[in-house]
């Protein structure tokens, strides 16, 4: 029987990110899913319960990095998934407001740490397969 996989759901409109991050945790025992839209991250989320959700905040496109808190905080299965929150905007006021979300977990600045970084972090949030 095949190990039980994590799932994890990476939100970017930078493609380097998504493919990186993707490729790095398929050598683990993680599935990744990706989304360079607010859209797609919705339509993937009615179908997956992933075990965290890496959120660029900048979208551009629809109603941005909201709009999909908004609907993992709707949906009851969805609204106690840790949300780590990507970044390029170093502002207190607005870190402060996103860890003031129920599920957001961490504010990272992108300039400030590399994709390893980021993967070994990741990681430490997921849950040992089989517990």
């Amino acid at each position: 029987m095949p190990m039980p996989k994590h799932i994890v759901l990476i939100i970017d409109d930078d493609n380097l990110i998504l493919t990186t991050l993707k490729k790095r945790f398929s050598t683990q025992n993680v599935e990744s899913f990706t989304a360079c839209t607010p859209e797609e991250a919705k339509q993937l989320l009615a179908k997956i319960t992933p075990e965290l959700v890496i959120l660029d905040l900048l979208l551009t496109k629809e109603d941005g990095s909201s709009g999909v808190l908004d609907y993992m905080k709707s949906e009851e299965r969805l609204n106690q998934v840790p949300v780590l929150v990507l970044t390029n905007l170093d502002k207190p006021e607005l870190r402060n407001m996103m860890l003031a979300e129920r599920n957001v977990k961490e504010y990272l600045i992108k300039g400030s740490m590399t994709l390893d970084d980021l993967y070994n972090k990741t990681l430490g949030y997921l849950e040992p397969v089989g517990k």
